[in-house]
């Protein structure tokens, strides 16, 4: 199929991974971001939960596809996605939902990464019951249990000691799950794309996990942080164009993330690899932008042939806190989606409006999800520089930001309350 590079469209519940990128976006929720300055962008009404296949099966979507789009990037794809913009004459630039979902699963990913020699902590894989126990009681605790599936930390659970692993194992008895021995370390994040003819790896970032002033999830998630050195650069490269091989050779194309943790005396072990889009992605696009260079998406798209294939490593020089929903969101919250600066003490101060471009050098960009539920996504800042002191935890002047927006976004909690 011939694709006319002008006929390629962001798709999915939020614009986010297409922040920076210039392609226009079709979403169910703008957050808020402004119409002016960039690529186009639309939302279409939905009822129920926000995803890409919902947002699909919508006529109105559908009329926009068949009319004025000859290629569509998601998130995540999936069987449904992928059939829909089969009968719309639409190609999905996602690796196929069957690859996909096979190499995120964790079991699978722990069982063929091990066997192609990728560094994965010792494991044990399998449906949760009484005789996986037995065998995840051979490996040294402390222990993480994850169901096969999950997203942001919200299917990873850290075991302390035997009898809190057989709690989990017993309150989720039939599901295919992972049991790792847990590796002390610093979280790496990389970010890469996979296409035929090169592997294309970025500059590694430390993964902020776990912070509870940003996150409900142990072991979620929580921001990006490129603005600080990562332990043993080269050694992180090295393991993550192995596993972009790997990747290729299950079959995958296009922009991947792993998770890495990187010991103290420089054991380097890989925790898992997402084929797809991922949280970093809007990054990089905002470097390139800076640089006036082709941007990730732009050689995400490439190497499923939709637009030339440029010669460019992958940089990135902006960083990003993520802030999830703990309690009740408020009705009517005092800030908004914006582009502004953050104060010597922790206030984010607004000067003007957000749009696709993102926020410009110099400027910090607070975009805030039009729907959310606890546990996931609320609102994330994007800005230059490092979000962490050297022991890990948050400068000063972003734990008073991310405390503020959350007071101004959500209801004060019941045990805030009492104390």
């Amino acid at each position: 199929m011939t694709v006319n590079t002008e006929r390629v469209v962001f798709l999915g519940p939020d614009p986010l991974p297409a922040v920076g990128s210039q392609l226009p976006v079709l979403c169910a929720d703008g957050c808020g971001l402004s119409r002016e300055g960039g690529p186009g962008w639309e939302e279409f009404e939905m009822r129920g939960p926000n995803s890409s296949a919902a947002l699909l099966r919508l006529p109105a979507v559908q009329q926009r596809l068949r009319s004025q789009v000859d290629a569509l990037a998601v998130w995540k794809s999936s069987a449904e996605v992928e059939r829909i913009a089969l009968e719309l004459g639409v190609l999905v630039a996602n690796s196929p939902a069957l690859i996909a979902r096979r190499i995120e699963n964790k079991s699978h990913f722990s069982r063929e990464a091990q066997a192609a020699g990728l560094p994965v902590p010792p494991t044990r894989v399998g449906v949760a019951g009484p005789e996986l126990l037995r065998a995840a009681l051979e490996l040294s605790g402390p222990f993480v249990f994850q169901l096969a599936h999950g997203f942001s930390g919200e299917q990873t659970y850290p075991a302390t000691s035997e009898a809190e692993l057989a709690e989990l194992v017993r309150r989720f008895e039939g599901r295919a799950c992972r049991i790792a021995q847990q590796v002390v370390g610093t979280a790496i994040t990389v970010t890469g794309v996979v296409s035929a003819e090169r592997l294309l790896v970025g500059p590694a970032c430390i993964q902020l996990t776990g912070l509870p002033s940003l996150t409900p999830h142990p072991l979620g998630s929580c921001g990006n942080d490129y603005g600080r050195p990562v332990p043993e650069p080269d050694a992180v490269r090295e393991v993550t164009l192995r596993t972009a091989d790997w990747l290729r050779r299950q079959g995958h194309l296009g922009i991947f993330g792993l998770d890495l943790v990187v010991g103290a005396k420089g054991a380097i072990w890989c925790i898992e690899v997402n084929p797809r889009l991922v949280a970093s992605v809007p990054l990089f696009s905002l470097t390139a932008r800076d640089q006036g260079s082709p941007g990730i998406l732009s050689q995400h798209l490439a190497s499923f042939g939709i637009g030339p294939s440029a010669e460019v490593e992958l940089e990135c020089h902006w960083s990003q806190l993520i802030l999830y929903q703990l309690g009740e969101r408020l009705r009517q919250p005092e800030v908004r989606t914006a582009r502004g600066t953050l104060t010597a003490p922790g206030r984010f101060r607004a000067a003007g409006e957000l749009g696709l471009p993102g926020p410009q050098p110099g400027e910090v960009g607070l975009l805030v999800q039009g729907h959310s539920r606890p546990g996931r996504e609320l609102a994330r800042l994007f800005f230059e520089g490092p979000c962490c002191a050297p022991d890990g935890t948050l400068l000063p002047q972003l734990e008073a930001c991310m405390g503020e927006l959350r007071s101004q976004l959500e209801a004060p909690s019941r045990a805030a309350a009492v104390s």
